[in-house]
């Protein structure tokens, strides 16, 4: 489907490309930054920097996806994005929330990630749907059934 991709959803991916890049950065550069944010034990620096090379991966993700045109283009890396806000939400919800660790860089990833898992589902679900519609229209002119 080569539906042209809407201006919310670039922004959406200037969101992600900036995010994905401070926290990348600061996760390989600056790893005490972000536990110092976060709450978490410098142990996990190994961790951290393997993260923010990861968020880094998904910056240039979001740089090309901001290049294209069409949904085509994009679509696999909506989901693969969309999962991967999906579970930092979820990861965010679970140390805020059960485990009681509320610092500032763990509020931080929780609203970014709602805001990018709600947005991303959003357009994933409005793509799907023109792509369903025009899968039927198709069958229909071609007489196929399903």
């Amino acid at each position: 489907m080569n539906k042209p991709i809407e201006s919310p959803l670039k922004v959406l991916f200037v969101i992600q490309a900036l995010s994905s890049f401070l926290t990348g950065a600061l996760g390989v550069f600056l790893p005490a930054t972000i536990i110092g944010l976060s709450g978490l034990d410098l142990a996990a620096t190994p961790a951290i920097q393997q993260a923010g090379a990861l968020s880094l991966g998904y910056t240039l993700g979001a740089m090309m996806a901001l290049r294209a045109q069409s949904w085509a283009e994009v679509r696999i890396f909506a989901y693969a994005s969309f999962v991967a806000f999906a579970l930092s939400l979820i990861g965010a919800a679970y140390y805020i929330f059960i485990v009681g660790v509320v610092a500032l860089g763990l509020l931080v990833i929780l609203a970014a990630s709602l805001i990018m898992t709600l947005g991303l589902a959003y357009y994933i679900w409005k793509y799907r749907a023109v792509e369903m519609n025009a899968g039927t229209k198709n069958m229909s002119r071609t007489g196929a059934s399903s």
